[in-house]
C-alpha cells in the first residue's frame, strides 16, 4: 500500500514538472497563429447568376405571299447585307395581275397624251369658231350701220333695214354662243374624252398597278438589315435539311431567322433582393461549361424597370431581367448558350481587405488582431463591403501591417504568438481575377 502511494506521488511530481516546462515554453514561443500582411490589391465582390447568350437583335423573316419557293439564295451562317435577296416565291396570279395592271396603266398614260392632243385640236376649233363668228358679227354690224344711213337718206326701204337688223342680231347671238362654248370647253375639257377624264383614269390605273406591283415585289424576300442568317426553315419532308425549291409556302410562314453581327448580349434574371446592388456599367465575367477555362468580360447595359415571376416554377421569388453587353464575341460563343454570370457589384482596383475570418465583432464594433514583435494587439477597424471570402477595410489598418487571418477563440489582447504565413494571402476569388479573351 505504501509502495503504491509512493508511485502515485512520484507520477504527480513528473506531471507537475512537465506542465511547468510546457508553460515556460509557451511563454517563450507563444500561440501558433496564421498571419497575413495587409496590402493594397484589387478587391471585388461578385453576384453569381445564370444567363443565356443572345444576339442583340434578331428577327424572323416571313413570306408575305403564298406560292411555291422559286429560289433559295443564301445558306445558314452566311453574312448578308440589307436589301440582299434571300429567296423568291412564285405565284402565277400575282404575275398575271401585275402584268395586266401595268398594261392598263401604260394604256391610260397613252390616253392622257391622246386627250391632250384632242383637247388642243378642239380648242383650236373653238377659237376658230369664235373668230369666224366675230368676223360675221363685225360684217353684219357694218352693213347695218351703212343701211341706217341710207335709210335716213331714203336710199333703201324700211324692210331692208329690218332685214339687216335681224341678221345683226343673229350674228351677235352666234358670236356669244361661240364665246360661251370656248369658255365651257376650257372648264369641261372640250368633251367626254377630256384630259381631266383621262388623267382620272390614269390615276386609278396607277393605284391598282402600284398595289399589284407591291404584291409581286413581296415575292422577293430580302434582308431587312446587315446580319447573319441564323436559320432557314426546314423542309416539311426532311427536317434535317432546309426547305427546297418548289416547296409550297404560305403567307406569313417564317422562312429565315436573321441576327445582327454586333457582339452578343447575355440576359440574366437577378433576384429581386439582389438587384439593389446592380448598377449600369458594372463589369461582368461570363464563364460556362461549354467553354472551360475561358472568361468573357461584359458590362451591365440595361436593368428592367419591372420585376417578374421567376421562370423557375418551384420558386416564388421575383426576378429582374438584366442585359449584359459583351466586350467581344469569340467564335466559340453561340446564340442560346447557358452561361454563368458573375456581376462585380464591387470592383476596386486598390483596396485594403482581410479574410472574413480575421474580423471579430464586440459590442457592435469590428476588430482584428495586429501582430507586431511576436505580440497580438487587438485593434478596432472600420469594415466596408463584405464579400464571400474577404472584407474591405476602410480604416484602422495600414499597408504592410500583419494581422491574424483566422479566428482563435483563446487569443487575447497582448498575447504572445508564433506567426505562420498564410499560404494564400489574397484568394483569387475575392482579389485579382484572371480573364482569358476569345
Amino acid at each position: 500500500m505504501r509502495q503504491r502511494n509512493l508511485l502515485i506521488f512520484l507520477a504527480a511530481i513528473v506531471v507537475l514538472v512537465l506542465i511547468g516546462v510546457l508553460a515556460r515554453g509557451g511563454r517563450q514561443s507563444g500561440m501558433s497563429v496564421v498571419v497575413e500582411r495587409v496590402r493594397l490589391a484589387p478587391f471585388t465582390v461578385k453576384l453569381a447568376e445564370n444567363g443565356v447568350v443572345m444576339s442583340p437583335h434578331s428577327e424572323q423573316i416571313p413570306s408575305l405571299v403564298g406560292g411555291n419557293l422559286q429560289s433559295l439564295d443564301v445558306r445558314e451562317g452566311e453574312h448578308v447585307t440589307a436589301g440582299q435577296l434571300l429567296a423568291t416565291v412564285y405565284n402565277a396570279t400575282l404575275y398575271y395581275q401585275a402584268a395586266g395592271s401595268q398594261a392598263d396603266y401604260s394604256s391610260s398614260v397613252a390616253d392622257v397624251r391622246t386627250a391632250r392632243v384632242n383637247e388642243q385640236n378642239a380648242r383650236v376649233q373653238y377659237v376658230a369658231q369664235v373668230s369666224t363668228a366675230k368676223s360675221q358679227l363685225d360684217l353684219a354690224q357694218r352693213i347695218y350701220d351703212e343701211d341706217v344711213t341710207l335709210f335716213h337718206n331714203q336710199a333703201i326701204a324700211r324692210n331692208q333695214l329690218d332685214s339687216d337688223a335681224a341678221k345683226l342680231d343673229q350674228a351677235r347671238v352666234a358670236y356669244q354662243q361661240a364665246v360661251e362654248q370656248l369658255q365651257l370647253g376650257a372648264v369641261s375639257g372640250y368633251g367626254i374624252d377630256s384630259v381631266q377624264y383621262a388623267q382620272a383614269n390614269a390615276r386609278k390605273a396607277a393605284i391598282v398597278n402600284a398595289q399589284n406591283q407591291q404584291q409581286l415585289a413581296f415575292s422577293r424576300i430580302t434582308a431587312p438589315f446587315d446580319g447573319i442568317i441564323q436559320s432557314i426553315t426546314s423542309d416539311p419532308n426532311d427536317p434535317l435539311r432546309p426547305i427546297q425549291v418548289g416547296t409550297p409556302v404560305t403567307e406569313g410562314q417564317a422562312l429565315f431567322t436573321i441576327a445582327t453581327t454586333d457582339n452578343y448580349i447575355v440576359r440574366a434574371e437577378v433576384d429581386e433582393q439582389d438587384i439593389i446592388n446592380v448598377r449600369l456599367g458594372q463589369r461582368v465575367f461570363i464563364t460556362g461549361e461549354d467553354f472551360p477555362g475561358r472568361t468573357i468580360v461584359g458590362r451591365v447595359a440595361q436593368i428592367s424597370p419591372i420585376a417578374t415571376k421567376s421562370t423557375d416554377a418551384s420558386s416564388t421569388a421575383k426576378q429582374v431581367l438584366t442585359t449584359i453587353v459583351l466586350d467581344s464575341s469569340p467564335v466559340f460563343l453561340k446564340d442560346g448558350m447557358n452561361v454563368d454570370v458573375d456581376i462585380l457589384t464591387t470592383d476596386l482596383h486598390r483596396a485594403l481587405s482581410v479574410p472574413n475570418g480575421a474580423i471579430a465583432t464586440q459590442n457592435g464594433s469590428s476588430y482584428v488582431f495586429v501582430v507586431a514583435g511576436g505580440v497580438a494587439h487587438k485593434r478596432r477597424v472600420t469594415a466596408g463591403v463584405v464579400g464571400d471570402a474577404r472584407t474591405q477595410v476602410l480604416g484602422g489598418l495600414s499597408p504592410g501591417e500583419s494581422i491574424v487571418s483566422q479566428k482563435y477563440p483563446l487569443l487575447t489582447d497582448g498575447a504572445r504568438v508564433q506567426p505562420t504565413t498564410s499560404p494564400s494571402p489574397l484568394p483569387l476569388s475575392s482579389g485579382s481575377v484572371f480573364v482569358t479573351g476569345g
